[in-house]
């Protein structure tokens, strides 16, 4: 069967499969990787099946490069726009490795703002650039090396398929010995400036989709690169009663759990009252949240009364962490009052009837164990 026949045949399966299978979409993969092209669960439905019409119609590699780029460009932009964001999302467990992904994303959305711009000679490397550190940070190799043992492979998303990064990767890897005007896309070629010819919209468009691949195949492995980095960074810290210039605790064990605990209790918690679903299930909320973010239910102290609900927690350096929340009194607001905890005894009233010890989050800033290294 001719590269046509098939771009043929799986357009027509796919066409009529408005839930089209990973093995049909493993196919039409097939067809883009060689060039390039890394799909991921972003990829336009129709207008990929109107790309793969082209390439049944003998469309030649570049007429089909410029039908990707404009999908991409005109009914895709909001996605190539936000090809980074779900990036923001890994690695909660960690902030400083959490703040080096969050300014990554930065810079490749200021790159993408140049490549809206039309400024392809500076969107194409600082991207590549990035994608390069990323990938160092999270496999311990370079996407671009051909050494690298990390297949790229997985089981549970488009970006994983065999036919789809293993072989964009060749694409992106590839030599370039001799200086020359090729208008490739090859990282080695544009970075080591030997191609003189690659900022092209074609080749910026695909260095944005790697991205958006990328930030499908990455988040268990970023996940996971950020828990053994805050492990080791527990280790280090473990015993120690310094504070740091900002007054949190150095030995900071659990508070990013406790953190992330309230984060969802208080979302939980508001929704309940701002929908008025009923009563408030904080022992509930309680197991199911700590559970999520592997705390001790059992050592959350909760409480509840006609006002409002309360909690607490003593983390391993001896602090304790709490907050309490009530229907708003603010008549300014619809969201909760909120209040935290943050001292070396457990309080024993909630703040509506005894403040000393808690602090509102109208006051700014919070108490110095409830204001993490935040990524900005």
């Amino acid at each position: 069967m001719t590269q046509s026949e098939l771009a043929a045949d799986i357009a027509r399966r796919l066409g009529v499969n408005a839930h089209p299978s990973v093995a049909q979409i493993a196919e039409a993969v097939a067809v883009f990787a060689p060039f390039g092209w890394a799909m991921c669960g972003r990829w336009h439905y129709e207008g990929t099946l109107r790309v793969l019409g082209k390439v049944a119609q003998n469309a030649s590699p570049v007429e089909l490069d410029e039908a990707i780029t404009e999908v991409w460009n005109t009914e895709n932009v909001t996605w190539l726009r936000h090809a980074a964001a779900p990036i923001r999302r890994w690695s909660n467990s960690h902030y400083p490795f959490k703040q080096v992904l969050w300014d990554r994303v930065s810079l490749i959305e200021k790159a993408i703002e140049h490549h809206i711009a039309g400024a392809y000679e500076a969107s194409i490397p600082i991207i590549l650039a990035q994608i390069d550190g990323m990938s160092r940070d999270l496999t311990g190799q370079s996407f671009f090396s051909k050494a690298s043992n990390d297949p790229y492979l997985d089981d549970e998303t488009v970006a994983g398929i065999e036919t789809n990064l293993p072989v964009v990767r060749r694409v992106f890897s590839e030599d370039v010995k001799e200086s020359g005007d090729y208008g490739k896309v090859s990282r080695h070629g544009i970075l080591h400036g030997r191609d003189l010819g690659y900022a092209t919209r074609v080749n910026s468009t695909k260095t944005i989709v790697l991205v958006a691949a990328l930030a499908e195949y990455f988040p268990r492995i970023a996940d996971d690169s950020g828990a053994r980095l805050r492990r080791l960074h527990e280790n280090s810290v473990a015993g120690s009663s310094e504070l740091d210039d900002q007054g949190r605790l150095i030995d900071d064990r659990h508070v990013p759990e406790v953190l992330n605990f309230a984060f969802d209790f208080d979302i939980a918690y508001a929704n309940t009252v701002l929908l008025r679903t009923g009563r408030f299930d904080a022992i509930f909320r309680r197991t199911e949240i700590a559970h999520k973010h592997s705390l001790d239910s059992e050592a959350i102290t909760v409480e509840q009364d006609h006002s409002g609900v309360w909690w607490h927690y003593t983390i391993p350096a001896g602090q304790t962490l709490g907050y309490a929340a009530r229907p708003t009194t603010n008549p300014e607001r619809r969201h909760p009052d909120v209040w935290r905890w943050d001292t070396t005894i457990a309080p024993t009233a909630p703040p509506w009837e005894d403040h000393d010890g808690w602090r509102s989050d109208d006051d700014f800033p919070q108490s110095p164990n409830w204001e993490p290294k935040l990524v900005i």
